[in-house]
């Protein structure tokens, strides 16, 4: 509960509506004898850090404890040597039409720890952990409309299953968060924006209603922010129309359904949601025609890692994974601007 003002942030590590970008649609608006070119609104500013049609990416961090954090465990504490993340992300465009764009996504990560050592207390639960991979598999529909030129409208409706399960897509009903938002965005002029969504979501924690606030600006040519208030801000620096520097925070959660089976053939039933806030320093480098390279790094300060009980068998509980450098990479697929 002392973190519930970071609730927000849970959608907007990965929301990206900023970078979906509607095409310019010319319309002969003006008297007899004159042309004048209306622009629907694109989202985005100048300059900006790229939209991402297909990206792979790879994550990592180094070694650490899961310590106690509301007593319910004692040393020796249970360790792991590496966390590692491995991300396939895909965006397509299906309708392009004047005035509505629409997108399909498919979006898959797996999550795994290698523990060294685990402690006396709940071995079971961190001996799953340590052999099951933590899987992510999203599929969504993304719509953009502009209003005029300078309001548009973006809506995401997401499916996600998470959870220690086989395969790359799960359809059981424990594992699924549904997630719908919605964005009314203002455009100013090329260097500035602002807008504001909400985001509604109900999975097999609990329902949840979630505002936020999207601004992004350019003060040069050189610099500029972009910001999800609160889920992250970003310094940008472009040194040049190959290479973008990027720092700033960010927040990043995830939740997942994982069962441990025991000896006598019962099982436990957990949601394991773990949270974090990463000070990191992005850059993003073309390295061919529509290819670029990502790389973050930075520290990462882990929030409470909750073990929550989801049968009555299980026993809940609370540990805090120590703090850690991190560190990203990845290849992405971007269409040149056409700012």
């Amino acid at each position: 509960m002392k973190y519930i003002l970071l609730l927000p942030l849970l959608m907007l590590g990965d929301f990206l509506f900023g970078q979906v970008k509607p095409d310019i649609f010319p319309e002969d608006i003006g008297t007899p004898g004159e042309q004048v070119v209306r622009c629907y609104c694109k989202p985005g500013v100048r300059n900006k850090s790229r939209s991402k049609g297909l990206e792979l990416v790879y994550a990592t961090r180094g070694g650490g404890t899961f310590e106690s954090e509301d007593e319910s465990i004692v040393a020796p504490f249970s360790r792991y040597k590496n966390w590692q993340r491995f991300e396939l992300d895909l965006k397509a465009p299906v309708i392009r039409k004047e005035g509505f764009k629409l997108l399909l996504g498919y979006k898959y990560s797996a999550e795994l720890f290698d523990f060294s050592n685990i402690g006396n207390d709940f071995p079971e639960t961190f001996q799953e952990l340590d052999r099951v991979t933590l899987k992510t598999s999203n599929l969504s529909v993304i719509v953009n409309r502009p209003l005029n030129e300078s309001k548009y409208l973006a809506f995401r409706f997401r499916y996600s299953a998470n959870g220690a399960y086989g395969g790359a897509l799960n359809f059981a009903s424990r594992n699924a968060i549904y997630k719908l938002t919605g964005v009314f965005g203002i455009k100013k002029s090329e260097d500035f924006e602002w807008g504001f969504g909400i985001n509604f979501s109900k999975s097999f924690r609990q329902p949840n209603i979630l505002p936020f606030v999207l601004y992004n600006r350019n003060f040069h040519n050189n610099w500029g922010l972009e910001a999800a208030f609160p889920g992250y801000v970003y310094v940008r620096y472009n040194l040049g129309p190959k290479t973008i520097f990027l720092v700033g925070t960010e927040y990043e959660s995830k939740s997942y359904r994982m069962s441990v089976p025991l000896a006598n053939d019962e099982q436990l039933d957990y949601a394991l949601n773990h949270s974090e806030l990463l000070g990191l320093l992005r850059m993003e480098q073309q390295v061919a025609p529509w290819v670029w390279a990502n790389m973050r790094v930075g520290y990462q300060m882990n929030f409470s890692t909750d073990f929550e009980a989801k049968a009555a068998n299980t026993n809940a509980f609370l540990v805090e994974p120590t703090n850690s450098v991190f560190f990203e990479v990845g290849i992405f697929i971007s269409p040149p601007s056409t700012r």
